[in-house]
């Protein structure tokens, strides 16, 4: 979750993880949506769909709504609409917010908030990842603080946001990872744990070259993984957020463009780590790309086309020919689904 506030405020039940692995793998042919792509770097970018044909034929992509792409995209009249028409008929799409008071939903356009930003321009998402202000709470905060939640979330669900996610992920290398099902039981976590049941959702912030080379240190794949296989068990939607990390900056401290970042390996990382998760029978319910490290919408290189490798839509579309995806069934085990061939 470090990352991804960090970089949102500089723009603007415990179950046992062996009870939570599915027992077979299926091929499914009727996921409907389950991959969703967008902003930052880029965003203004997919109002172009012949570059992305394939990847709207699927029938499984939507469109990711991170709130500092929808701000940057209202500056030029029209260009949200145009994107919105690119993906028309591919669901109400997913959002990234940041988590402020429960009115940020209600308070009418003029305050620029929720009703100005996304209603007025016809979006209307119907799943939203939250940047939360902290992993954990200061002693003798826990109730207040899920109070909070819980009046944000109910204020979600009247605009149409019916699974509302924290961000987790111990990315900061003090958070506490080593150990059986860390997030399940660690204290320090309750606030998490809260958050997601209420929000009927989690979402995980990790970058696949994060994970790759250890994460935040010893004990951060595993807790991932188990943390997963904690938010399937419990009946949750489960999104694991896919961006490039970390994105290069130039002498002058400036971050360079998609063209610059000779060394971006996203496509070859994101395969690696899908790979990973499928082989211990731990994937998510959806997977979301959209590269928040890059902050220029303009920066079109790095969004398309869905044809050169390492485009936020190129990944894409190699998700949906490839990822698994965890199916609940009811009130029975859930199994992994993978794309027909």
């Amino acid at each position: 979750m470090v990352f991804r506030f960090l970089a949102f405020l500089a723009a603007i039940g415990m179950i046992s993880a062996a009870h939570a692995a599915p027992q077979e793998y299926r091929f499914c042919p009727d996921l409907g949506v389950y991959i969703f792509v967008g902003g930052t770097g880029g965003f203004n970018a997919l109002r172009n769909g012949d570059l992305i044909k394939a990847l709207l034929k699927s029938g499984h992509v939507g469109l990711y709504q991170h709130a500092n792409a929808i701000n940057a995209a209202e500056q030029t009249p029209g260009l949200i609409q145009s994107i919105e028409e690119v993906f028309s008929g591919t669901g109400p799409g997913e959002a990234e917010l940041g988590q402020v008071g429960w009115n940020y939903f209600t308070l009418p356009p003029s305050y620029d908030y929720y009703q100005e930003q996304y209603i007025q321009n016809g979006l209307r998402p119907s799943e939203a990842n939250v940047n939360t202000p902290s992993d954990a709470v200061a002693p003798g905060q826990l109730e207040e603080d899920i109070e909070q939640w819980k009046e944000y979330v109910d204020a979600a669900r009247t605009v149409g946001i019916n699974s509302v996610a924290p961000v987790v992920a111990p990315n900061a290398a003090d958070e506490p990872k080593l150990g059986e099902n860390v997030f399940a039981t660690n204290p320090y976590y309750a606030l998490e744990r809260a958050e997601a049941l209420y929000g009927k959702a989690i979402a995980f912030d990790v970058p696949p070259h994060f994970f790759l080379t250890g994460g935040s240190g010893p004990g951060y794949q595993k807790f991932i993984m188990q943390a997963i296989q904690w938010g399937n068990a419990n009946g949750l939607r489960t999104t694991m957020l896919l961006s490039p990390y970390p994105w290069p900056v130039n002498s002058a401290g400036q971050l360079e463009t998609f063209s610059q970042f000779t060394g971006n390996t996203f496509s070859r990382d994101t395969q690696e780590f899908v790979s990973r998760l499928a082989k211990e029978h731990t994937v998510p319910s959806e997977w979301a790309v959209d590269n928040y490290e890059d902050t220029y919408p303009d920066d079109g290189p790095a969004m398309v086309p869905e044809t050169v490798r390492n485009t936020t839509t190129e990944v894409g579309l190699w998700l949906t020919r490839n990822a698994p995806v965890y199916v609940h069934s009811g009130d029975s085990e859930g199994v992994i689904c993978f794309p027909p061939p």
